[in-house]
């Protein structure tokens, strides 16, 4: 115990004469050398933010009214993760700024709480911050402490914390500002985290102007929003731009068709296909797509009328010579069935 004892004692001494030694050669920099000279070696200084942010409380002590200063010791505090002495300095100096030192306080006001939420890992700290956070950014917005030049720092600010409110605010004046692709996909992909549709759809619409060069990408995307909100007549003309430069998309466009019930609708488009295939299995297959979308809506007619146009073409081939027959006798129409048969025995002969 007495062992015990005597270590706290030495630990005690060892800290007051730490603190008396380091008061000592405080006032020997502040006696001996001149103080526009020190105050521009601790402003300088970029290391040792702990020992900076000492010099200059004191330093304030001495010219409280120095902005400088002031300013030097918010910096040289958060960069030393000493938030609240921060927080405590920006406070004073806010009573007495103008507009555009109102404006970098908010930014130091902002870089502070960050500091302090990213200085705790437990989850009820970390929610008080975001609080601050918010109640901050709607002060901003309010008052207003932003402009022009700063609308990007506090957009990303918002959407760092995830804040919903301040983040749309601030895209819509950087939108306001310069409607550029890199804004509208943000909006676009914010109106995602927001499940706003509606704003979706808008962004989606201005970036197929304003973003050319990915006009496809964005094409599908409001595409499959579409689908997605049960807009089918907003489907479909995004098919069909689609369509105009995508084999695969009017394919998908002939499906949707079928889907829709528009049985003869999907099946032109399968002969859309058709006639743009280049081998004859591709033709093969959207022939027996556009017979089959018929079929499904029960238009025997129009099926067995298709039929009749190229089965001709295929009188060699006995898989399609099958389905024409099968087709017409479905159809009833056994004269059709028998004219297909009689052919197909003539080539196997």
């Amino acid at each position: 115990m007495s062992s015990s004892n005597a270590d706290k004692n030495i630990e005690v001494i060892s800290y007051i004469e730490v603190a008396l030694v380091f008061l000592v050669f405080a006032f020997v920099l502040f006696t001996l050398y001149p103080k526009d000279n020190l105050q521009k070696q601790v402003l300088a200084e970029n290391k040792n933010y702990d020992l900076t942010a000492i010099y200059l409380e004191n330093m304030l002590r001495l010219e409280p009214e120095n902005q400088e200063l002031t300013i030097a010791l918010i910096k040289a505090s958060l960069k030393s993760g000493q938030f609240d002495l921060s927080l405590k300095m920006i406070k004073i100096l806010q009573k007495n700024a103008d507009e555009i030192l109102l404006l970098k306080l908010m930014t130091y006001r902002f870089e502070a709480l960050k500091v302090k939420y990213f200085s705790t890992n437990e989850n009820h700290l970390q929610k008080k911050v975001v609080k601050d956070i918010q109640n901050l950014l709607q002060e901003i917005i309010s008052k207003p402490y932003y402009n022009n030049e700063n609308l990007e720092y506090w957009y990303k600010g918002s959407r760092e914390f995830s804040l919903s409110a301040p983040s749309l605010f601030f895209l819509y004046k950087l939108l306001e500002r310069d409607e550029k692709a890199l804004w509208l996909e943000e909006c676009f992909y914010l109106s995602i985290d927001l499940k706003d549709e509606d704003m979706q759809t808008q962004c989606l619409d201005r970036l197929r102007v304003v973003d050319k060069h990915r006009y496809n990408k964005w094409t599908q995307e409001a595409y499959y929003l579409a689908l997605q909100e049960n807009d089918t007549k907003r489907a479909i003309a995004l098919l069909k731009d689609m369509a105009k430069r995508s084999l695969r998309w009017r394919e998908e466009l002939a499906k949707y068709y079928v889907e829709l019930q528009r049985y003869k609708d999907g099946s032109d488009e399968y002969m859309i296909l058709y006639k743009g295939a280049k081998s004859k299995q591709k033709r093969s297959y959207y022939l027996l797509k556009a017979l089959e979308a018929l079929e499904y809506g029960s238009l025997m007619k129009e099926a067995s009328t298709l039929a009749r146009k190229y089965e001709a073409l295929y009188y060699k081939d006995k898989q399609m010579s099958k389905v024409f027959i099968k087709l017409y006798l479905r159809a009833n129409m056994l004269d059709d069935a028998k004219r297909v048969s009689i052919y197909r025995l003539k080539y196997l002969d």
